[in-house]
């Protein structure tokens, strides 16, 4: 990771550090950006990234502690003031009544650059998909080339330098000779491939988004920064685990993983549509007897009312052949969002879809509500959390 400064020039202080303070400064930069994943995970310059370059993360100058003079004094040291024990010694108002310009500077920005796949470390490395099971090990086999071995014949491509030089040594040596002499066949030695064979667990990870009309320009941002984030750490962290892309209105779709992403919302809501596809489609192609299913959707949970009991008895159906099933239900709402600040809030109305869906009591279905993006985070977490089979 490295940190770049955006707009301005580095201050001198922080060009002058030793290794010492820079390593440091970077471990400092690390936390914060730490603590502050909650917005990180819904940044939107993040999420339209491509995922092959870096990322960069806005975090305030980091200064070293130092003690700096009360600005009222114009620079001149104070000592004790005539203020009882108790009084408000400072505060971070500037002196501007609400809704005023400032005349105090501001703090200074910097970018942290780093790029996503650490970033994704970062945000799930404690994380990973529940209840995952050994399967059959045949389905899926990766193998690996590794030079264990030396030998005195073999491909010049593997020639060994190093070792043919080192026995070259040692034969000039015996001779009283401290210097590289002429190569001999005697001195080649070449490094043997033995490939190895690695078994994994078989994922299946169905993504069920509902692209309805009903699914607002902010709602479909969440619901697809949840998608963005469980993909990443999908690829990073698994090596053989299938992701299958379904949209949904009142029909489903799979979709390529590019067209996911950037659907536009139409039509009304019926989500048996996804949930009946997904059982289908496990069916022909993930038998649980091979391979662990997974299924998670995301919606804003206005579906048709009489497709309800439809969807909890496609769920019971698709536990019976998946390892979990993940429901998150977003429910943002634009005018009370954009009037918060004045004092105008609302909780939020969850939908009929997700009251019907406590009627399914299985250890093994998970559903989590959303309505703002910082949940995004909290989502990713209960739905990857380790748990105990």
């Amino acid at each position: 990771m490295s940190v770049v400064v955006s707009n301005m020039a580095i201050p001198w202080d922080l060009r002058r550090r030793g290794l010492k303070d820079s390593i440091r400064h970077d471990k400092r930069v690390r936390e914060a950006i730490k603590q502050n994943l909650r917005e990180l995970i819904g940044e939107e310059t993040i999420i339209t990234s491509d995922g092959q370059k870096m990322v960069k993360i806005p975090v305030r100058y980091l200064d070293q502690y130092r003690f700096i003079f009360d600005r009222a004094t114009n620079g001149r040291g104070v000592g004790q003031g005539p203020g009882n024990v108790g009084d408000v010694i400072a505060s971070d108002d500037d002196g501007n009544a609400p809704g005023q310009a400032g005349n105090q500077p501001g703090q200074e920005i910097y970018e942290a650059e780093m790029s996503l796949d650490e970033l994704t470390r970062m945000m799930l490395e404690d994380l990973a998909l529940p209840w995952l099971e050994e399967k059959a090990k045949d389905q899926v086999k990766t193998t690996t080339v590794r030079y264990e071995d030396i030998r005195k014949k073999g491909p010049l491509a593997n020639l060994d330098w190093r070792r043919t030089l080192k026995q070259n040594l040692k034969r000039q040596s015996a001779k009283g000779e401290n210097h590289v002499g002429r190569i001999k066949d005697d001195d080649l030695r070449f490094r043997v491939p033995k490939v190895h064979e690695e078994f994994h667990s078989n994922c299946a990870i169905y993504l069920l988004m509902d692209r309805s009309g009903s699914m607002t320009t902010e709602k479909k941002y969440i619901t697809k920064s949840f998608f963005f984030w469980m993909v990443r750490f999908l690829k990073l962290k698994y090596r053989t685990v299938e992701t299958i892309f379904i949209a949904h209105d009142t029909e489903a779709a799979v979709v390529p993983e590019k067209d996911f992403f950037i659907l536009s919302n139409s039509g009304g809501t019926m989500c048996s549509s996804a949930y009946s596809l997904a059982l289908d489609h496990i069916t022909k192609h993930h038998p649980q007897s091979r391979w662990n299913n997974y299924v998670f959707h995301f919606s804003d949970g206005d579906n048709f009312a009489d497709d309800n009991p439809r969807c909890i008895h496609l769920i019971k159906e698709l536990l019976k052949i998946s390892t979990m099933v993940g429901y998150g239900e977003v429910n943002y709402d634009e005018f009370f969002s954009a009037n918060s600040g004045r004092g105008l809030y609302r909780a939020p109305q969850w939908s009929t879809l997700v009251r019907e869906f406590k009627a399914i009591d299985h250890p093994h279905f998970i559903t989590v509500t959303i309505d703002k993006r910082e949940q995004v985070y909290e989502a990713l977490r209960e739905f990857l959390k380790v748990r105990e089979n």
